[in-house]
């Protein structure tokens, strides 16, 4: 199986929506499931319309200098060989690529009047099943939790590589037949005095991938992980969503 481990980074201002952020980095890896191994690397600097927010600086190091220097303009001649590659791959993989990578890698597409390859996704925030004492889903945490450290944190290839050796610890085909499921978004009915009791069960306060819930604790989980969730936690549990 051929997997497409996708990470794009972005210099708008942190929390920006997907009309008003901007694309700086892409990175894709061809990998070879079976073999554990990377078998072709694509990475671009793009620059951007806009200058880059400072926080998205701080965060990643792309910086307008940078971007100056060594960037390349967007244009359809930069998709050419990411359609090549997204054809090649039996699945596109990134981490919290439906609310993130994908919407903005299908605006680039759509920029220039092109429509992405239908290639399948798999996400690594959500359709792998971590240990329950896997506290976190973030990517340096993950990095952490499985022995290995990522030398360029937020340099598009150095998290896919970190993403693609992490998901193969797991089995594929169970990701693969998770990412098929039913997703819900569950509020914890908590009081002020009692939002420790949802944070400390992985609920966030009013995200969970992407969309706003407001004023209340939310959690991603899939249809058949809710029992096991409610019996888990002392308190209520609303379903507000059906993904």
């Amino acid at each position: 199986m051929l997997l497409l481990g996708l990470d794009l980074e972005t210099g708008g201002a942190f929390n920006a929506s997907p009309e008003t952020n901007f694309i700086t980095e892409i990175g894709l890896v061809l990998w070879d499931a079976e073999f554990s191994q990377p078998v072709d690397f694509l990475s671009q600097l793009l620059k951007p319309d806009h200058p880059v927010a400072p926080e998205s600086v701080e965060y990643t190091g792309i910086s307008d200098e940078l971007l100056s220097r060594h960037g390349r303009p967007a244009d359809i001649r930069t998709l050419q060989p990411i359609t090549k590659l997204m054809k090649k791959a039996d699945y596109i993989v990134a981490h919290n690529g439906r609310e993130f990578d994908r919407p903005l890698i299908e605006a680039l597409f759509a920029r220039f009047g092109l429509k992405m390859p239908e290639t399948p996704w798999l996400d690594t925030q959500y359709d792998v099943d971590y240990p329950r004492n896997c506290a976190s889903r973030n990517l340096i945490y993950l990095a952490g939790f499985h022995g290995m450290v990522n030398p360029f944190p937020h340099r598009a290839v150095m998290d896919v590589l970190t993403m693609l050796t992490v998901l193969a610890r797991y089995d594929i085909q169970h990701v693969v037949a998770n990412s098929q499921r039913k997703w819900l978004i569950v509020q914890a009915n908590v009081s002020y005095d009692e939002r420790e009791k949802a944070k400390e069960k992985g609920f966030r306060w009013q995200s969970d991938g992407g969309k706003t819930y407001e004023k209340c604790w939310v959690k991603r989980v899939r249809e058949e992980q809710l029992p096991v969730l409610q019996s888990d936690c002392d308190f209520n549990l609303t379903v507000l969503e059906r993904l």
